[in-house]
């Protein structure tokens, strides 16, 4: 079946094959779209939130790269580009996170508790880190278990950084019924699934069959897919607010 429709067997398996590049192709075409509607909500706001705008402008091309990054291990067997696709994995979850920081810093403005300077400095060093990790990934296959483990407990870290800054705006009585409110409540649920991604790594470095952590991370690809769709239907819904 995959000879008959050109895709690359992952760990020759045809029916993971087959469900992967749908998983990654919802996801590429949802990041697109989010990243669009991002783009457009940015020019038709103020200002003020321009950077909150910005950061989820990269959070759906981080999305689309990802899922680009899938489809190219399937239709060019390159295994080398599975393995970029766990950084972009993290790394999609990071930029919601870091997403999810600016939307708490554009409700409580000078109030914040991570000034701007640092928030640019912290950004830096994950992106970085992230960035160093990916490549660990690709040029040290020996290393894979162990890297696993890192990839993982990033993952973990990346989930706790994000939802500190979501739950605690979430209990925030001034958000209430705002549009930061309700882009909180969109999109924790997709840095969950996406943190998922590459916490479920773990299970690779407690020796489990990467084979089967695959096929559990293609259910949470379109897990995030899903609900990067509601989110995009929120940031629609702002723009034609906007707009009339």
């Amino acid at each position: 079946m995959a000879n008959l429709i050109g895709l690359n067997e992952l760990y020759n398996n045809p029916n993971l094959t087959f469900i992967a590049f749908i998983a990654f192709f919802l996801l590429a075409a949802l990041g697109v779209r989010f990243a669009l509607y991002a783009y457009w909500n940015g020019r038709a706001g103020d200002n003020t939130q321009t950077t909150l705008w910005g950061y989820l402008l990269v959070v759906g091309v981080v999305g689309t790269g990802y899922g680009l990054l899938g489809i190219g291990r399937i239709t060019l067997s390159l295994d080398w580009l599975l393995e970029l696709a766990s950084g972009a994995a993290l790394l999609f979850a990071l930029v919601l996170a870091l997403a999810l920081r600016e939307i708490d810093a554009a409700s409580t403005g000078a109030a914040s508790s991570t000034p701007a300077e640092r928030r640019v400095s912290l950004t830096v060093v994950f992106l970085a880190l992230v960035g160093v990790l990916s490549v660990g990934l690709v040029v040290l296959p020996e290393r894979r278990q162990v890297l696993a483990g890192v990839v993982g407990g990033g993952g973990l870290f990346v989930l706790w950084y994000g939802y500190r800054f979501g739950q605690r705006q979430l209990d925030n009585v001034r958000v209430r019924g705002t549009l930061l409110e309700t882009l909180l409540r969109h999109l924790l649920p997709v840095l969950l699934f996406a943190a998922l991604i590459s916490i479920a790594e773990l299970a690779v470095f407690a020796g489990l069959d990467r084979v089967i952590v695959i096929h559990v991370q293609v259910v949470l690809v379109i897990m995030t897919a899903t609900t990067l769709m509601t989110s995009t239907i929120k940031l629609r819904q702002n723009l034609q607010g906007m707009r009339t």
